[in-house]
C-alpha cells in the first residue's frame, strides 16, 4: 500500500473510510506490531491524569487482540509504567512508559541526572508560581508541566523558562513538547521514534507491520519510525502530521482495533 498524499493542511484520510485497502494489506501481514499511545488514544483525556478510564469493551478488545499469535501490542505512553500497568491491567502487553524509556520494573538514571532534575524542579516552582492556571507533575524520572488551561502569553513564558532551565542543565535534561503539555526529561529518554526502531529491531519483528497509534506531538516520531507500516493520528486537528490516516477519537480507536482484530483472524 503507498502511504497517501498528505495535503498542504496536513489533514491525512480517515481511517475507517480508507479500511478496504488497509485491511488487505493487515490481513496479508505475518505479524502485526501494535504501537498504542495512551492518553488520548485508548483513552480520552481527564481534567487529571488519575481520573482517566479505559472503556472495559476496549479492554477486552486489547486482551482477544494480545492472545492472537499474530500480534504483539506495545503501549508506549509518556506515563510511567506503573501507572500503565494499573490503568490498562492486562497481561501479554508490553508497557513502554516515559516515551517507551521504562521497559521494565526497575529503570535507573545517574546521579549527575537526578541532581539535575531536583535544580529544575526547584527552579520550575518559581516558573509556576507567575502562573497559577498551570501545574508541575512529578514523575519521577521526568517533569511534565500541564498548561491547558493557561493563556497563550503564559504558555510562551513557561516554555522560554522552561528552555532557559534545560539549557542551564549543560545538555543533561531537555524539553519534549505537545500541544497541552511539555515534559522535562533527561537526554537518555530518546522518545518514541526510538522505541519503535528499537523493538521492531528484533530479529523476530523484523518481517512485522508496525501499526501505530497516537494523538500528540510525541508521537510525530514514532509515525516518521514507521513509515514503512500504518500510522495513525488521534484527535480533529487540521496541523500537518507524518501519520498516513486520522482518526477522531479513542472511540474511533476501539472501533479500528475491531476491524484489525476481524482481518487477523
Amino acid at each position: 500500500m503507498t502511504p497517501p498524499r498528505i495535503t498542504s493542511a496536513g489533514f491525512p484520510p480517515q481511517l475507517l473510510a480508507s479500511w478496504s485497502r488497509v485491511r488487505a494489506r493487515i490481513a496479508a501481514a505475518h505479524r502485526v506490531a501494535l504501537f498504542l499511545d495512551f492518553d488520548g488514544t485508548l483513552v480520552a483525556y481527564a481534567p487529571r491524569p488519575e481520573l482517566v478510564r479505559l472503556v472495559p469493551a476496549t479492554r477486552r478488545l486489547l486482551q482477544r487482540l494480545a492472545r492472537n499469535p499474530r500480534v504483539r501490542i506495545s503501549i508506549v505512553s509518556g506515563r510511567r509504567r506503573p501507572e500503565l500497568l494499573h490503568f490498562v491491567a492486562l497481561p501479554r502487553l508490553r508497557y513502554l512508559g516515559a516515551y517507551g524509556w521504562e521497559s521494565h520494573s526497575r529503570p535507573t538514571i545517574s546521579l549527575q541526572d537526578r541532581a539535575a532534575l531536583a535544580q529544575a524542579k526547584r527552579a520550575l516552582k518559581t516558573v509556576l508560581a507567575r502562573c497559577p492556571s498551570a501545574w508541575l507533575e512529578d514523575k519521577r524520572f521526568l517533569f511534565a508541566i500541564h498548561y491547558e488551561h493557561s493563556a497563550p502569553a503564559a504558555r510562551r513564558h513557561m516554555l522560554a523558562a522552561l528552555r532557559k532551565i534545560a539549557k542551564s542543565s549543560r545538555g543533561r535534561l531537555r524539553i519534549l513538547e505537545n500541544r497541552e503539555d511539555c515534559e522535562l526529561v533527561p537526554r537518555i529518554l530518546r522518545g518514541k521514534g526510538h522505541a519503535v526502531r528499537r523493538e521492531l529491531a528484533g530479529a523476530s519483528l523484523r518481517a512485522t507491520l508496525p501499526v501505530v497509534f497516537g494523538d500528540n506531538l510525541s508521537d510525530e516520531p514514532a509515525f516518521s519510525a514507521s513509515r514503512r507500516g500504518i500510522t495513525v493520528r488521534v484527535g480533529r486537528r487540521r496541523d500537518p502530521t507524518r501519520a498516513h490516516f486520522q482518526l477522531r477519537s479513542p472511540a474511533e480507536v476501539a472501533s479500528a482495533l475491531a476491524r484489525i482484530e476481524e482481518a487477523l483472524r
